[in-house]
């Protein structure tokens, strides 16, 4: 069989990569909400909250409760988070890349090279 110069094999070929790239994508690509990653954490240094929420990130400033940067997350894995954001105070734009060692940590560095860990205080 042939389908506009393409034979019924390669058709089928061409399907079933598709579908896999998609199981496979679906599998180290976890949704932005997944990895158990909702809830607060806070920074061993610092006074803010990181509210992670369904694949938003937010940051509270400790004092006041205002929100000081907001951005969004994707599990890459059970291990690798990775964030981006835009600071309210500061008009930039940052990323980080986190490594989960256990549930509870996030151990990161941000797009300048600064290291920050965030714990987990509530889900």
């Amino acid at each position: 069989m042939r389908l506009a110069g393409i034979s019924g094999a390669a058709v089928v070929l061409v399907l079933a990569a598709t579908a896999l790239s998609g199981c496979q994508k679906d599998k180290i690509n976890p949704t932005a909400g997944g990895g158990g990653l909702a809830g607060d954490w806070r920074p061993e240094q610092g006074n803010y909250t990181a509210r992670f929420d369904n694949g938003a990130f937010t940051t509270l400033a400790g004092d006041t409760g205002n929100v000081i940067s907001q951005g969004s997350y994707i599990a890459v894995s059970e291990k690798q988070v990775d964030l981006s954001w835009s600071s309210n105070v500061t008009n930039t734009q940052n990323t980080a890349t986190c490594q989960r060692p256990d549930i509870n940590t996030l151990n990161c560095t941000d797009g300048g090279g600064k290291p920050f860990v965030l714990r987990r205080i509530s889900s």
